[in-house]
Parts: C-alpha cells; sequence; structure tokens
C-alpha cells in the first residue's frame, strides 16, 4: 500500500498583505487621525500666523486676512488680547485636534512617511479645481480669495491662501457640517446618507455666499456662483472621504496655484472672461 502523502499547503505571502490594497487602506486610515493631521497642518500654521505678524498689515496698521479668520478673531475680540489674540485662531485649531486624539485614546505616534504622503495627495487634489477654474470659468484669483490681490505682495498672498485654508474648512466644513450631522441624526434621526448629502449641500451654499459673488459693476457674474458651489461641494466631499487635513491641504495648494497664477498673469488676471 503507498503511504499516504501530506501535502503541504503553503501560506498567503506576508508581503501580499501588507503591500498594494492594504498599505493604501492603511494610509487612507492613518490620514484622517487628528495627531497625523495636527503634524500636517502645523506647517501651515506656524507659516501662516508668521507672515500674519509680518507682511499682512495695511497702511493702517490693520491686518489683512480672510474673512473666516476674521471672524474667528472676533470671538477672542471681547477679551482684548491684542496682537496676542492673533495667534488664538490657530491655538484653537491645535486644541481641537488634541482633545480629539484624546477623547479617541490613540497612540502618541505617526508615521511620518503619513505625513509626506499627506502634503503629496493634497497637492494632487487640488488640481482639478485649479483646472476647473483657470481653464473652464476662468475665474479671477481676486476673487477666489475675496480680498484685493493685486495689492498684497506675493508672499502676502501665499499667507492670504494659507489662511483661507485653514479656517475657512474650520468653519465651513469641520464646523458646519458637524453641527448640521449632528442636528439630522441625532436630533430629527435622518439617516447617515441623507444627513451626510444635506450638510454637504448646506455647507456649500453657505460658502457660495460667504465669497464676492458680483464684479466692480455690482453686477452678479454667473461663473462665480458655478465655481463657488462646485468649490464646496468639493471641498465638502472631500472632508467627509478624506478628513480634515486633506481638504484643508488641498485647499490651501488650489489658493496658492491661483495666487501663482494671478502674479504669471499679471493686473489680467482679475477681469472676468
Amino acid at each position: 500500500m503507498a503511504k499516504p502523502t501530506r501535502k503541504k499547503i503553503k501560506p498567503a505571502r506576508a508581503t501580499s498583505a501588507k503591500g498594494g490594497t492594504s498599505f493604501l487602506g492603511s494610509y487612507l486610515e492613518a490620514s484622517r487621525a487628528p495627531l497625523a493631521v495636527l503634524l500636517f497642518l502645523i506647517p501651515l500654521l506656524v507659516g501662516y500666523e508668521l507672515l500674519l505678524a509680518i507682511a499682512l498689515r495695511g497702511a493702517d496698521g490693520a491686518v489683512i486676512t480672510n474673512e473666516a479668520h476674521r471672524w474667528i478673531l472676533s470671538l477672542f475680540g471681547a477679551f482684548e488680547l491684542g496682537t496676542v489674540g492673533l495667534w488664538l485662531p490657530g491655538v484653537l485649531v491645535v486644541a481641537i485636534l488634541l482633545i480629539w486624539h484624546t477623547i479617541e485614546r490613540r497612540p502618541w505616534k505617526v508615521d511620518s512617511a503619513v505625513v509626506g504622503l499627506m502634503w503629496s495627495e493634497s497637492i494632487i487634489l487640488a488640481l482639478p479645481l485649479l483646472v476647473f477654474s483657470q481653464a473652464a470659468l476662468r475665474i479671477p484669483a481676486a476673487a477666489a480669495s475675496g480680498v484685493d490681490f493685486e495689492s498684497l505682495s506675493f508672499g502676502a498672498k501665499v499667507a492670504v491662501s494659507i489662511g483661507a485654508g485653514i479656517y475657512e474648512e474650520l468653519l465651513f466644513r469641520m464646523g458646519l457640517i458637524g453641527i448640521i450631522l449632528v442636528l439630522l441624526e441625532d436630533l430629527l434621526k435622518t439617516t447617515r446618507t441623507s444627513a451626510t448629502v444635506a450638510a454637504v449641500g448646506l455647507a456649500a451654499l453657505a460658502f457660495v455666499a460667504y465669497h464676492p459673488l458680483r464684479d466692480a459693476s455690482g453686477a452678479l457674474v454667473p461663473s462665480r456662483v458655478v465655481f463657488f458651489l462646485a468649490a464646496g461641494v468639493y471641498f465638502g466631499v472631500l472632508y467627509v472621504v478624506r478628513g480634515f487635513g486633506i481638504v484643508v491641504g488641498a485647499h490651501a495648494f488650489y489658493d496658492i496655484g491661483s495666487a501663482v497664477f494671478a502674479a504669471a498673469a499679471g493686473p489680467s488676471a482679475s477681469v472676468d472672461s
């Protein structure tokens, strides 16, 4: 009688479980973690706050910044903290992320490769909106920023762009979408999908209303309405799918790209087609 042979079954290679899709999945999860988001945002926060104190000053000494940052500053205005108060919105962002991290009891460790990939992903995700605004609708950079870019140095333009990315996303995505989700899901008991769609849409409409929609003559510019609505939906979807850090980065890099186009094109960049 022939001896029975024992067939060896090879286990799946460990490398396949750690590579490809698994690596992508781990990155997608890790890049949404509050501590990774904080480390990603620190250079943007510090750079913006330093430029705010150095470059973003008008002839009368007033701070030149985006309206979202100005609104947050007004919350601290009652404390009469002077120039120290300019740092408080940045401190608020850091505090929110640290509290979020602490509540979730996550480990105090972040892979540096994750933070590096977040920079690359943010730049890539800014490109579709940049192409759409410049090639399809010819939105002037001055209109997109909400400030008079022509009167600012290039460094100041970059600073305002970074501030818009941080503080507009803090208000319209983290703040407004978060509040709407709580109201619809917890109070009205709607489904998660319905609440998310409604929250992204309502935040996008608020984003449209926040930006200048009229030209110098006071006439409504339809292309601006279309662009800001599309941008609001785009950033809202990015926030829901990819988290706060990536949407801030994509927004900031989009605005920086607009500033570069404006500098390259000169005064003609402020003319609607």
